[in-house]
């Protein structure tokens, strides 16, 4: 495969969140993942969470269809509250995707970007796209998470 064709089966995100990097990291790491990380109209409960470099997690999402599906992954890089890497493994195809997310103060707030590598194919990169971004999907869910939790 060449460079272009890697390129094209990665993802690259951008987000700012109103509130501090520690806050944005940890909702990553800790038992408030559950209440964001699944896409517009699913509902996440978190299953297993050992957030130490070679730990893992584990969450059961039922999905607006009434699929229920389970994801699961190993931290292979935390340094808090700068940098988060983890393995994303999902029933549903079993293909493992990478995800590395960086936070970094924006002003009161936090630019947080996303990497994921891994795809098979577009599509599948197109939908977790989708699932990130698109209206009421996590980043939204964990924008207003984090708006409600700071209040």
């Amino acid at each position: 495969m060449d460079a272009t064709a890697d390129a094209s089966l990665t993802l690259d995100l951008s987000r700012r969140f109103a509130a501090p990097p520690e806050r944005v990291f940890d909702a990553w790491t800790t038992g408030m993942l559950g209440e964001w990380l699944a896409p517009g109209g699913a509902a996440c409960r978190v299953v297993h969470l050992d957030p130490r470099i070679g730990g893992g997690f584990a969450v059961a999402m039922t999905m607006p269809d009434g699929r229920e599906i389970e994801i699961a992954g190993t931290y292979r890089e935390i340094d808090r509250p700068r940098r988060l890497v983890f393995t994303w493994v999902g029933n549903y195809n079993n293909k493992e995707t990478v995800i590395a997310l960086d936070f970094r103060p924006d002003g009161a707030g936090t630019m947080m970007t996303l990497h994921q590598t891994g795809f098979a194919d577009l599509s599948l990169r197109d939908g977790y796209d989708k699932g990130w971004t698109g209206p009421g999907g996590s980043f939204d869910k964990l924008a207003a998470f984090l708006a409600k939790a700071g209040a």
